[in-house]
């Protein structure tokens, strides 16, 4: 407990910290959100916080790690942090330079293949016609781990579009797979998934409307590549553990759904599927009459209705 304990704390203080550093680098190199059809803010505001995320969870990761014997360092984890560390610059740039969609996916998909080149692979699955579990051919397991992360990076970045959205989502997200994943006793991985409910935390005082910086793509797909790898990473020890993987997708089962609809509208009236739109779920939220702040928190509300279900289904097996 005094590992969870030490990640969240030390994260949320480093968080909250390194976010006002975070807003004057991006004003002093011109990484800003400016005013768009699409866009909700009517004034250019400062995108790069997500690197202050980032730097929160390494610490808070790299000390709660400190309590554990022995310290968790493996290929798979050096593989997550290599992955993490070039999604980053892509994010970075991206905030900087608007990348082209497809060279954005390009980058996410190469930061995918260093945790799953490590051993960070899906090998298995719960058999759909009776009891026990179906293995993966070499082939098939690569190709679902790799969707599994592209789809979760892009999961949590399509559903940032209003303040404070993506990180209160993440929050509880990430707090409630740090219980499930200590009762599983995975305690390297609670010890992560705390670290970044830390580091989301401390960066909400600044974010929550009216915010006065954005995560933007750097944290967005961060947070998005963390929920994939850890939760892949405790499957690849135990096979009891698998369950965290399926808990994942049911506490972020919002941002999920949101993402699968808006890749089939698009594709139903024939657009591009990496086009944008204004029809995510907070968007049609704001075209209801909510303000920002009301749409945010109902948002929070279907999130912890998912994270207490995966409570739920995981306590007959704790």
């Amino acid at each position: 407990m005094m590992a969870i304990a030490a990640a969240f704390l030390l994260a949320a203080i480093l968080s909250l910290l390194l976010t006002p550093w975070s807003i004057r680098q991006a004003l002093k190199w011109h990484i800003v959100a400016r005013p768009s059809p699409r866009k909700i803010h009517p004034q250019p505001i400062p995108c790069w916080g997500g690197i202050a995320i980032v730097l929160g969870i390494l610490f808070g990761i790299s000390i709660g790690w400190l309590f554990l014997r022995p310290f968790p360092l493996s290929p798979e984890t050096i593989g997550i942090a290599f992955g993490l560390l070039l999604l980053v610059f892509v994010g970075t740039l991206d905030d900087r330079h608007n990348l082209p969609a497809k060279v954005k996916l390009f980058g996410q998909i190469i930061a995918a293949l260093f945790p799953i080149t490590s051993g960070v692979r899906i090998a298995f699955i719960n058999n759909p016609f009776g009891d026990g579990y179906l293995f993966l051919a070499d082939w098939q397991s690569w190709l679902l781990t790799l969707f599994w992360i592209v789809g979760l990076t892009n999961a949590v970045n399509l559903i940032d579009g209003l303040d404070g959205l993506a990180a209160g989502v993440a929050f509880f997200a990430s707090l409630t797979l740090t219980f499930l994943s200590a009762m599983q006793g995975l305690l390297p991985v609670a010890v992560a998934f705390a670290a970044v409910a830390g580091a989301c935390i401390g960066f909400l005082p600044y974010n929550f409307h009216p915010a006065r910086v954005f995560m933007g793509d750097t944290g967005a797909m961060a947070l998005g590549y963390l929920f994939a790898t850890l939760s892949i990473l405790g499957a690849v020890k135990s096979v009891a553990a698998l369950s965290v993987l399926f808990m994942t997708a049911c506490v972020l089962a919002y941002p999920i759904a949101d993402t699968a609809l808006a890749i089939l509208r698009r594709w139903l009236a024939r657009r591009p599927i990496f086009s944008a739109d204004r029809e995510h779920l907070h968007h049609r939220l704001l075209d209801k009459g909510m303000d920002q702040r009301q749409a945010v928190l109902m948002l929070y509300a279907l999130t912890l209705f998912f994270c207490l279900l995966a409570i739920l289904l995981t306590r007959p097996k704790i």
